[in-house]
């Protein structure tokens, strides 16, 4: 098996069905990812290394074929969390590359994580990573009186609290353990905490 069939196989396995949707997840060029995935161009080491993050498979594997393509566990940590539970992100990439990664156990492979920075998260402590995942916009029901990333709407910030229904229609109470509530505020988009451990 050559480079592109095994970077065929990473995509489909990462559940991408179509090559041009994994280009645009991953912000390459469509054409460029269909030239490196049919062979027709060569895969530098710079461009294995990418769609091995993405992908989350084993870089070495990739390349040459040896080895086992799994990368178990690790996600990439693509932001951090700073003063008032804000969230910044240093990923372009809504599913990124991240600039780092983590151990994050068995979760699914589109998780990704956001690291903890002084004690604006307290009791949670510095370095601490949050894991989350973001399948879809709006806010499910599942959100709910948990903890959970959220968008503020109208370019608002991106933050972690806990959601409760607020007063006015389609709004939310955002809620922390340091911070004064914020109500009634409309979310672009929220998902729910699926893990925080001391990285």
């Amino acid at each position: 098996m050559e480079i592109h069939e095994r970077l065929q196989q990473a995509r489909r396995k990462a559940g991408y069905e179509k090559a041009a949707d994994a280009a645009d997840a991953i912000g390459v060029k469509t054409v460029t990812y269909y030239q490196h995935e049919s062979g027709l161009r060569g895969v530098t080491r710079k461009n294995a290394e990418r769609y091995a993050r993405f992908f989350r498979v084993d870089l070495e594997w990739l390349m040459t074929g040896r080895g086992k393509p799994a990368r178990k566990g690790l996600v990439p940590v693509v932001g951090y969390v700073g003063a008032g539970a804000e969230v910044h992100p240093v990923d372009d990439h809504a599913m990124g590359e991240g600039f780092d990664t983590v151990d994050a156990g068995t979760l699914p492979s589109d998780a990704v994580a956001l690291m903890i920075r002084g004690d604006s998260m307290y009791p949670l402590e510095d370095g601490w990573v949050i894991v989350y995942r973001r399948d879809r916009d709006g806010v499910p029901s599942a959100c709910l009186n948990r903890l959970c990333v959220v968008k503020v709407a109208n370019d608002g910030p991106t933050l972690i609290k806990k959601i409760r229904r607020g007063s006015e229609k389609n709004t939310y109470t955002l809620e922390s353990w340091n911070a004064p509530p914020r109500e009634n505020q409309t979310l672009d988009w929220a998902a729910p905490v699926e893990d925080i451990k001391p990285r």
